[in-house]
């Protein structure tokens, strides 16, 4: 051993790291995808419910319902629908307000996911509903 040098390994590491970095790489970018994708659910389940809520009150102010959507930090290319159902005439009534929020999330790692997985864009769907209070 002691005639050994230790500074003819120094290739070595470098080696190491081109091979691992790329992998690395794509486990960081999925966490960060996958945080994005949880984010903008929980962002657009909470606008759903918040648009219903406010529906339950007004159900035929579809703009009103939108605009309630939207300022609840949803992102920016979401698509609000609102539905009424049933009588919302009388008091006590069955009527209730659907609201449905849906978008196309686009990961960082499309490319790469595209090419080896065959994954891609997906649709997100966050659909609340409540009875009609009026």
């Amino acid at each position: 051993m002691s005639g050994r040098r230790y500074g003819r390994s120094r290739g070595q590491s470098l080696a190491e790291l081109a091979i691992s970095l790329p992998l690395l790489l794509l486990v960081m970018l999925g966490t960060i995808d996958l945080g994005r994708a949880y984010f903008d659910y929980i962002e657009m389940r909470n606008g759903a419910f918040e648009g219903a809520r406010y529906g339950s009150q007004n159900p035929t102010d579809s703009t009103g319902i939108k605009n309630m959507v939207l300022s609840h930090g949803v992102p920016s290319d979401v698509k609000v629908t609102s539905t009424p159902s049933g009588a919302y005439t009388t008091i006590g009534g069955n009527a209730t307000i659907t609201v449905s929020v849906s978008r196309t999330f686009t990961p960082i790692t499309l490319s790469f996911l595209q090419h080896f997985f065959g994954l891609g864009s997906f649709k997100m769907n966050c659909t609340a509903v409540m009875k009609v209070m009026t």
